[in-house]
């Protein structure tokens, strides 16, 4: 009797743990800033749909200034082993779309949390092309190391 109230048991509370885990209920969505802002965002806008598109990416953030774009990607947990294959080929379709555009990826939280801010910024106009310049400038740095 006792054995098999604690395979019931075990059998319940696999089921109870498992509950969670059929998927995505809603679908994330990336910020869009489009020509709201001082500076236009497009480019980044449809870079971050690209790279949103791709089953690792959970989230993703960026902006664009001149003729650079910079994005960043928050990966599922389990992906997070091959960071460096998921920035190059997020690299590789922003590049095949935009040929002539300098392209940053990085899958530093960090640099995505950057990012979120300069987004938020932007939306709200909170910034200038010159302090867009200048943050961009640092966030150029911090992704180099």
């Amino acid at each position: 009797m006792s054995k098999m109230l604690i395979r019931f048991l075990c059998l319940l509370t696999l089921l109870a743990g498992c509950q969670g885990v059929t998927g995505q209920s809603e679908e994330v969505r990336p910020l869009m800033l489009g020509e709201k802002p001082e500076v236009s965002q497009n480019k980044a806008d449809e870079a971050k749909q690209i790279v949103l598109s791709m089953d690792e990416v959970l989230e993703v953030k960026g902006v664009e200034l001149d003729d650079d774009i910079y994005i960043a990607p928050r990966v599922k947990q389990f992906d997070r082993f091959h960071l460096k294959g998921i920035r190059k080929e997020g690299h590789d379709h922003i590049k095949k779309r935009y040929p002539d555009a300098n392209v940053h990826v990085s899958t530093d939280r960090k640099i995505y949390m950057e990012l979120e801010k300069l987004e938020k910024q932007l939306k709200e106009n909170k910034l200038t092309e010159k302090q867009l310049k200048e943050k961009v400038k640092k966030l150029e740095d911090d992704m180099k190391g």
